[in-house]
């Protein structure tokens, strides 16, 4: 591995102590400021804002989405982001790993909350943190010696198995947003905003970005031993912040179809189970 860059702590910190103010106050703040307040969406149809706290002027649905991102934020994104830079300061090749997959975490994370949703007063902030995450993650990317990383897998690594399940995800995922683009889906997922951001984010460069990690790992290439682990860590705090907001929807009564409500959690247990492979057989 090249020299550590040293700014990653401070970039890192200021990520952690933004965060976890962001997501408590977004979490646990809920304030009564519009409740019952409705608007017709340029298709003409109703849709139910939330009316509290910070995400008032979002739709149920959106809001209590974000809640469970926040949870998830809260209480293991800035926690393990903590771990991590620990790991990686006593010069852990894994730390580095979990560095890398966790500033991926809050890049895509806060590019999404930066686009996503309605305005709030956390804006200025969300898109401090895309970019202090940006260069956190260009930094840790650049750290690594590509030409090394396949010396530090053992050879039992299950590539093929690791490779196949992780396109599997990406295509269960690309299936998921591709079938909301119907005319008859997309006035009900739309809602009153104007675009999918997420849904773009993911079919143009996240889950290419899985299949090609994917290939190349099966093709035993530097990329795949690179980005594979950083994918497998971004998808399973991806399922893991989708869990928390499918819970999050049915307690708060929004329709959540039963295909999401079994495969999300069941194909979390894979990555987890996958996150584990990649640790055993990664060297220290």
């Amino acid at each position: 591995m090249k020299t550590y860059n040293k700014k990653v702590d401070y970039l890192s910190i200021a990520i952690a102590i933004l965060a976890a103010i962001i997501s408590a106050i977004s979490l646990f703040y809920n304030h009564p400021i519009n409740i019952g307040e409705q608007v017709e969406t340029v298709g003409g149809q109703i849709v139910k804002l939330y009316g509290r706290g910070i995400y008032h002027n979002d739709s149920l649905s959106m809001a209590v989405q974000a809640k469970g991102q926040d949870l998830v934020t809260l209480f293991l994104g800035v926690p393990f982001l903590v771990y991590s830079l620990y790991l990686s300061r006593k010069n852990s090749f894994l730390g580095r790993f979990y560095l890398t997959g966790t500033l991926a975490y809050f890049l895509y994370t806060y590019v999404i909350y930066s686009f996503a949703g309605s305005y709030n007063p956390f804006f200025i902030l969300y898109v401090v943190i895309t970019g202090l995450s940006f260069f956190a993650f260009i930094a840790c990317m650049t750290s690594f010696e590509l030409p090394k990383l396949k010396d530090k897998f053992s050879e039992k690594l299950p590539i093929k198995y690791l490779g196949i399940s992780n396109v599997v995800f990406a295509c269960l995922i690309a299936f998921n947003w591709l079938s909301r683009l119907t005319p008859k889906s997309l006035s009900i997922y739309l809602e009153h905003y104007t675009t999918l951001p997420i849904q773009a984010m993911d079919l143009g460069i996240v889950l290419p970005v899985i299949v090609f990690s994917a290939v190349m790992l099966m093709k035993k290439q530097p990329w795949g031993y690179l980005l594979m682990p950083i994918m497998t860590m971004k998808i399973l705090t991806l399922l893991i912040a989708l869990d928390a907001m499918i819970l999050f929807m049915c307690l708060n009564g929004v329709e959540v179809s039963i295909v999401e409500m079994v495969i999300f959690p069941l194909y979390t247990l894979v990555v987890g189970f996958n996150f584990y492979l990649i640790q055993k057989n990664l060297k220290k």
